[in-house]
């Protein structure tokens, strides 16, 4: 079963391939195409049924006869096979690693992949030889070089043309003559290709009179040859006559791990002829000592020599084998030579000397690289350093941000020419800042100035530069924290209106669709055809592919804002400002708080004050308190810490009146205006004369805006009237939570203590999931008709408060364990047992000594047991009430009733019979 699924695939593979070749070419193939097939193809061809077949000759344009004949014919003759596989070595099996990219590896693979970047540097050359022998097949198909010696087993092809064409195959006899009808034996063999080739042409034309000949290479002779020492596979291997040394390396696999690629030797007769170096191979392409092979030549491999390792920044770093005598200078034109960010004033040299590794530092722009390398050094080039020196760097919103070459002269108007042609749009034109490093502590000071003053060329704001400063402008806006920054919710705002204006598109190109199929007068069954799922699902797919762009603008947008921030650019400013530490223990970094528009930490500028803190926080807003602000400020004295709080007029600070200066710490709180509040917001929905959204001050009442709201409709439901609240919402919503985690601790406790039901895990979860999904309501039960007729139950507002009149109701909702939940209207003298009749009666696990009244303006109201039955019972029922009957807990059906009852029967039976035995 085996064989024959893989008989099957492999001509399924087949087929597809025949395919794909009949496919890319002319529709009328010519029959020599079917030479292109491999024998394996033939081979599997023949196992294909006779239909397949025929369809495969079809696809070539040729008869299936034609065909079959190819089969024959390829039967009869052996199928070529390459003379070297992939060696199935160690270091072929590291050459074929998992070539994916790095963000496409799990953390595992990417760990694996890093590890095996980070292996020990590998001999050069080798990989070069990692062919597999697989056949001792000669090489016959080779170009014949006009200086090839001819012997003994050659043949030549001779084309007699003139009066009469003949074409003739001579083979070279043991006797080195070849034999040619009319002219008799001629003697080549010793002579090169061209001689032999003029040798004939010339006798031809002397002794057979208008007769001209054409002289090829036939069937080159095949030899022996030995590949010994560290090859891969040594031993005998029957060659071409025209193989050469690198060939016969291929043609034995290669070398060993251990082998050397710099004295690879041509032995004959006992001798050296040549020593062949591989590197001139490969790093030079010389080839001028791979010479052609002899029968019973000798390829010798010796092992090799002494190896260096190069490493660092070179072209090539790898181990290489060194000759003697070779220098440093050999060993890095083998590298490659070195890139343009290597260090060349040091160079490490490790060397074994004494038994001891000891490391040499070679300045290669002094020292004379001559000197001679010994086998075990480890060279090790390092790369210049990553920052730039005599240069500053621009940092931020900038149009060209990056490094610029650094002068005497150089000032921020220098780097910042102009607004317009060197600033973004989003550019804050108020606050840039200078970090300048020392030289001797790696220290950081920050320097402030006014970047629209700047450009300007004002003085005292265009500061003069120094090298390795970094000049950094800052975004305008800070779209990284969303829950302080009124562009992030400007940005949330227009993203819900832009779904909810693409869900109304949605659904109006929907009902217009469907309207078109009605109009166009189409059957029925032809519109239920057109208005399928699959068609539905592609229509929207087609309509929201309108929209799918607006999710990748925003965050873009989002992140266009976002990038320059003050919270993103000043992190890494104000991580290495908080490890200096002065000689007091004071950090150079200060604090602002309140109303200003960025609050946070800011470093410390040379010279500060209090009104560039105030700049560098965006400056102040609108409800900003300018009679007063205050200053927290830590002072130590004998080694304790304490506070000191220093208040002053904002108002004279921003006026330049007043110069309040900054230290270490020192913490700004900007004051709000007494009685300043956010405008508050009130949705008064349904019927009110003009609902909508309003507007209020902090206290008023419901009934002053119901009055602004021109008061109720007279549809308007009093009763009904539904109030919610967002923090009685949120306050729902945390109970909802609590009780979740209640329960989940009494179901543990059960489940440890074995007491109580036993519950199902997935059970219990999918318990506490319904309940952790109930969405809060947040609901405030009101009396608003007492609110409207003398305000005595009059409510305070609050921002986000609800207020929904529902149109007057004239129904009674009755739920629970009923036989039928439903509505029916209401009629007066109708008693609470009437509806609930009206439903089909209670079911049998109803709990009737718990029923309630859900009342229209959310109130809960439990009824007189005696008076359910009474005629007076109807005054209870009133329009929009709800009649709940609630499921009994308890219940416990008639076997199980009489199961208990006969236990504790036959219990106390048992107890009796005790009593009388004694």
């Amino acid at each position: 079963m085996k064989a024959w699924l893989q008989t099957t695939l492999a001509a399924a593979g087949l087929a597809c391939l025949l395919f794909a070749a009949a496919v890319t070419t002319a529709p009328r193939a010519q029959a020599q195409d079917l030479s292109s097939l491999t024998p394996q193809q033939i081979q599997q061809i023949q196992k294909l049924p006779r239909a397949q077949q025929e369809a495969i000759a079809r696809q070539f344009g040729v008869n299936l006869s034609d065909i079959e004949a190819m089969m024959k014919s390829s039967s009869t003759q052996p199928a070529p096979t390459a003379t070297t596989g992939e060696r199935s070595s160690a270091a072929t099996e590291r050459e074929t690693v998992d070539t994916r990219p790095l963000n496409e590896l799990s953390p595992g693979e990417l760990a694996e992949r890093l590890a095996e970047d980070d292996k020990e540097l590998q001999p050069f050359g080798y990989n070069l030889f990692q062919g597999e022998p697989s056949t001792f097949a000669p090489m016959a198909n080779a170009p014949v070089p006009s200086n090839y010696l001819l012997g003994v087993g050659d043949s030549l092809r001779v084309q007699l043309y003139g009066k009469e064409n003949r074409s003739i195959e001579a083979a070279i006899d043991n006797e080195g003559r070849i034999v040619i009808e009319n002219l008799g034996p001629i003697t080549v063999a010793g002579l090169r290709y061209d001689e032999a080739k003029a040798l004939i042409q010339s006798t031809v034309r002397e002794r057979m009179i208008g007769m001209e000949a054409a002289v090829s290479m036939g069937e080159l002779r095949s030899m022996q040859i030995f590949v010994v020492g560290e090859a891969y596979k040594p031993g005998a291997y029957t060659v071409s006559s025209l193989t050469t040394m690198s060939q016969a390396l291929f043609v034995s696999g290669g070398v060993s791990d251990i082998a050397s690629l710099r004295n690879v030797q041509l032995k004959r007769n006992g001798k050296t002829v040549v020593t062949f170096d591989l590197y001139k191979l490969l790093t030079e392409g010389d080839a001028s000592n791979d010479l052609r092979l002899q029968a019973g030549d000798v390829v010798f491999i010796p092992t090799r020599g002494d190896m260096v390792s190069i490493a660092g920044e070179v072209l090539r770093p790898a181990i290489y084998e060194m000759l003697p005598g070779e220098t440093l200078a050999d060993a890095l034109s083998y590298a490659g030579g070195l890139l343009p960010t290597a260090y060349r004033k040091s160079v490490q040299l490790q060397r074994i000397s004494d038994g001891s590794r000891r490391v040499q530092t070679i300045d290669l722009t002094r020292t004379d690289v001559t000197q001679p390398l010994q086998g075990g050094d480890a060279i090790k080039v390092l790369s210049v350093a990553e920052d730039t020196v005599d240069s500053v760097m621009l940092v931020g919103a900038a149009v060209r941000p990056g490094v610029y070459e650094w002068r005497d002269d150089l000032t921020v108007q220098d780097i910042l020419p102009s607004v317009e042609g060197a600033l973004l749009p989003i550019t804050d034109l108020s606050y840039g800042i200078v970090v300048r490093r020392s030289n001797d502590r790696r220290m950081i000071k920050v320097l402030q100035f006014d970047v629209a003053a700047a450009i300007n060329g004002v003085g005292a704001e265009n500061l003069s530069l120094e090298p390795r400063d970094q000049v950094v402008v800052f975004s305008r806006y800070e779209a990284a924290q969303a829950e302080e920054n009124q562009l992030s919710a400007w940005l949330k705002t227009e993203s819900d209106r832009a779904r909810e204006e693409r869900e109304r598109v949605l659904d109006v190109y929907r009902k217009q669709y469907l309207q078109k199929l009605i109009t166009d007068d189409l059957a029925f069954d032809q519109l239920l055809e057109q208005t399928t799922p699959e068609r539905s699902a592609e229509l929207d797919d087609q309509l929201s592919s309108l929209f799918a762009i607006t999710d990748e603008r925003e965050q873009r947008a989002e992140d266009y804002y976002a990038k320059f921030s003050r919270h993103n650019l000043l992190q890494p400013i104000l991580y290495q400002l908080r490890n200096q530490y002065s000689s007091t223990g004071t950090l150079p970094l200060v604090y602002i708080d309140g109303e200003v528009r960025y609050p946070g930490i800011y470093p410390l500028v040379a010279d500060a004050d209090a009104q560039q803190a105030i700049v560098a926080a965006g400056g102040l807003k609108e409800s900003a308190y300018l009679a007063r602000a205050e200053i927290t400020r830590t002072v130590i004295a004998d080694g304790e810490a304490s506070a000191e709080y220093r208040p002053f007029n904002l108002a004279h600070v921003l006026r330049d009146e007043l110069e309040v200066p900054l230290k270490g710490r020192d913490r700004i709180q900007i004051l709000s205006i007494p009685q300043w509040q956010n405008t508050l917001q009130v949705r008064l929905e349904g019927e009110v004369r003009f609902p909508g959204t309003y507007t209020i001050r902090r206290g008023e009442t419901l009934e002053g805006l119901l009055e602004r709201a021109g008061g109720l409709t007279e549809y308007a439901f009093i009763d009904g009237a539904i109030f919610t609240r967002v923090d009685l919402r949120d306050a729902e919503r945390r109970r909802l939570d609590e009780l979740a985690q209640q329960l989940r601790r009494e179901i543990a406790s059960n489940v440890i203590t074995d007491t109580g039901a036993q519950v199902a895990y997935s059970e219990m979860n999918q318990l506490l999931r319904d309940l952790t999904n109930i969405d809060a309501v947040g609901r405030l039960i009101i009396d608003l008709k007492s609110v409207i007729a003398d305000g005595g139950s009059s409510l305070q507002l609050k921002d986000g408060d609800r207020l929904h009149v529902p149109t007057v109701q004239n129904t009674v909702s009755i739920i629970g364990e009923v036989q039928l939940a439903s509505s029916y209207q209401y009629q007066p003298g109708v008693s609470l047992e009437d509806y609930i009749q009206r439903a089909g009666g209670m079911r049998q696990k109803a709990d009737d000594e718990r029923i309630y009244i859900v009342k229209a303006n959310g109130r809960v109201t439990v009824p007189e047991r005696r008076s359910w039955f009474a005629s007076g019972s109807y005054q209870q029922i009133e329009p929009g009430d709800t009649i709940v009957v609630p499921m009994d807990t308890q219940y416990m059906n008639n076997i199980e009733v009489w199961t208990t009852a006969t236990q504790i029967m036959y219990q106390v039976g048992v107890a009796l019979a005790a009593l009388s035995g004694l």
